[in-house]
């Protein structure tokens, strides 16, 4: 003579038929697109990858790297001052021709005058290349200070075209290395789009509760009120 228990459901979530028929159609449908083994990963592009392997032969190129290299060897000795001056190879050349046209034409002025040799020869020769060589170099150390700065200021840009190459191969390893990973979790990425597809569409389907109440048996009603009263 025990008890029984009853039972009763409920439903919560969307009663509109025409919703729950959409949900039914979105849930085969993203069981039909489902395949196991699938991918997100889309591979790159044949532009894409040509494009990369252009960058890079270009970074590569020897021709840039060997003029990069030769500036920079170049204004780093204008920098330092050891191309300027009298350590300039086309002002020194300058230079010796000055100093020899001077001393030519004044001994052969002395050398026709019949006084080659004397004292007042060699006192206008000195005057000569004084006269001459401190004009020049007053001049060419007024440039030398102006290639100087130059050459300074050059340094910064030259370094920084310097690094051109490494900075076109690390944006095109950032990319492959971007691809890469996209192909690695390309799989993980699949599963967690359909998880978060199934995860939404049973949030708004409609649910359904069954519950069970214990029922109380009469008899045991009535023998419990008779031990009460006893």
């Amino acid at each position: 003579m025990g008890g029984g228990s009853e039972k009763s459901t409920s439903t919560s979530g969307p009663s509109n038929p025409d919703v729950n028929a959409l949900l039914s159609r979105l849930s085969k449908g993203v069981s039909s697109t489902y395949q196991p083994g699938g991918s997100t990963y889309v591979a790159p592009s044949a532009n894409t990858t040509g494009g990369w392997a252009s960058a890079i032969g270009a970074a590569n190129n020897p021709a840039f790297e060997s003029g990069i290299a030769g500036a920079l060897s170049s204004y780093g000795n204008r920098a330092s001052g050891a191309e300027l001056g009298i350590n300039d190879p086309l002002y020194a050349a300058q230079r010796a021709q000055l100093r020899d046209d001077i001393m030519t034409d004044t001994n052969t002025a002395f050398n026709n005058s019949g006084l080659f040799g004397s004292d007042q020869n060699q006192f206008q020769v000195a005057r000569g290349l004084a006269a001459g060589q401190g004009a020049l170099d007053t001049a060419q150390r007024s440039e030398s200070y102006g290639r100087q700065a130059e050459a300074a200021n050059m340094l910064g840009s030259l370094f920084q075209n310097s690094l051109m190459p490494s900075s076109v191969q690390s944006a095109v390893g950032g990319a492959q290395d971007a691809d890469a990973a996209a192909k690695q979790n390309g799989g993980i990425d699949y599963l967690r789009q359909f998880t978060s597809l199934l995860g939404g569409m049973a949030g708004a389907s409609p649910t359904t509760t069954t519950t069970s109440t214990p029922t109380q048996n009469p008899f045991l009603s009535l023998l419990g009120l008779g031990l009460g009263a006893l």
